[in-house]
């Protein structure tokens, strides 16, 4: 695992949260903005790929190393990433553009409960991810 692993991960968390809070902005308007909404979805789930695939190369050698405890941590945040993905696939599916323009307040509503747990997840890493990786890194 490369030393630069943390602080990509951090970059990756940060990025993602900062776009988080523009779509919070933008499904608070009271019409869909079909100018910025597209692109803006289309960078998150792109930042969230990124992190996905970075956390999948770290994982298999964090639980190989960790303690007991950390190790089902570990393996339960991996096995919850993977349906994570498969919801938001879904979410993404089911919301296209003229879903969206339609469906403006349920969309606004089931993005929230997207970000809501996005930010969960976020925070769920942090708290196990980053600490296992400073231990690298000083090793």
């Amino acid at each position: 695992m490369d030393n630069n692993m943390l602080e990509t991960l951090r970059r990756l968390h940060d990025d993602i949260l900062a776009k988080l809070d523009a779509l919070e902005a933008l499904t608070s308007l009271p019409q869909p903005p079909m100018d910025r909404l597209p692109a803006l979805r289309q960078a998150l789930t792109r930042s969230s790929r990124a992190r996905t695939m970075l956390l999948e190369r770290a994982y298999d050698q964090l639980i190989a190393e960790a303690s007991p405890a950390k190790k089902t941590a570990l393996e339960t945040l991996k096995a919850d990433g993977k349906d994570n993905m498969i919801t938001s696939t879904q979410h993404i599916g089911s919301w296209t553009l003229r879903e969206i323009g339609d469906r403006w307040p349920e969309y606004c509503a089931a993005s929230a409960t997207m970000r809501a747990d996005m930010r969960k997840r976020i925070r769920s890493e942090k708290e196990l991810i980053y600490p296992l990786l400073a231990e690298r890194k000083g090793a």
